[in-house]
């Protein structure tokens, strides 16, 4: 006899096979993919004994993350900036998006740099306090021999540490939605332990601006204003910048119903040239996140 529960593992693999295999194949050779895909699906992922943990450079312990129904495993090689490559802001702001949502997950964060100082330096500016494994002797990618494409480098496991889905939330909105239906499906219910029935909603009379042309050693602030059209109070945990150069100002008041918040952007120029900056904004809406964007042109003092 099959087990309910099993009945739903193998249903559940099938689906996200075939969404991943959709998602997947418009940037990768079809053939390729599901290859990946193929040999990854519900294969256990081997974690090493005696890992190296820090926060910020300082050891620490994370035995915790391995209580959680799901984990999601980021793993990146010594190839150019680990930091850049990893995507500290955009974790940060998904991390608190799950936390938001009550997701029962933790965070494995793999770092195999040859530069950990550099990397430890670009955490401290990030304020990136998450636990990150140092695999100092690629002892992590020698046991489990992960793939050499960059996007097949994040997984998503579950309790037993197998994959039941491949690729990073934070680059791909799709795979973004694929992970939060696979996490609030745990337990058979939905769960917001932050917010609990308060789920509202915003309107914007615009979530992107055109900074124009701007100086190289001019600040340049922009305002954005959320209203809350919802019944519930609007409340903002946190505002997550794709960029150091940019810093969110905003209020922790929550916003009641009709009424306006306002997140201001400081945007610091560091370069010449075009650029594009965006900003998560992490509060109770049903996407448990407003992203805006910013853009313009850096032109000589």
């Amino acid at each position: 006899m099959i087990r309910p529960n099993k009945i739903f593992h193998r249903v559940h693999f099938t689906f996200s096979i075939a969404c991943l295999l959709l998602i997947c194949s418009c940037s990768s050779p079809g053939s390729k993919v599901k290859h990946v895909i193929d040999y990854w699906m519900s294969k256990e992922i081997i974690i090493p004994e005696n890992l190296i943990y820090k926060s910020i450079a300082i050891d620490t312990i994370s035995s915790h993350i391995f209580e959680h129904s799901y984990k999601i495993l980021v793993y990146v090689d010594s190839t150019g900036c680990s930091g850049c490559r990893l995507g500290i802001s955009e974790w940060k702001a998904y991390i608190d998006r799950c936390a938001a949502k009550g997701y029962d997950i933790g965070f494995l964060f793999v770092i195999q740099s040859s530069n950990y100082k550099r990397f430890e330096e670009k955490l401290a500016t990030s304020k990136f306090v998450y636990p990150v494994i140092y695999d100092i002797n690629d002892s992590f990618n020698h046991i489990n021999q992960f793939p050499e494409d960059e996007i097949f480098r994040t997984f998503l496991l579950d309790r037993s540490n197998r994959v039941i889905c491949i690729g990073s939330p934070i680059r791909n909105e799709k795979i973004w939605k694929l992970y939060d239906d696979i996490l609030k499906q745990q337990n058979g219910r939905l769960s917001h332990r932050i917010y609990p029935e308060s789920i509202t909603t915003v309107k914007l009379v615009s979530d992107s601006m055109n900074c124009g042309k701007i100086k190289g050693s001019a600040i340049r602030l922009t305002y954005f204003k959320l209203k809350n059209i919802g019944s519930k109070q609007l409340i903002i945990q946190s505002v997550h910048t794709s960029c150091g150069c940019t810093v969110a100002k905003y209020n922790k008041k929550p916003i009641e119903k009709d009424e306006t918040a306002t997140v201001v952007l400081e945007y610091k120029p560091n370069s010449l040239g075009y650029f594009t900056k965006t900003a998560d904004v992490v509060c109770n809406v049903p996407k448990g996140y407003v992203r805006l964007k910013i853009s313009g042109e850096v032109v000589e003092k």
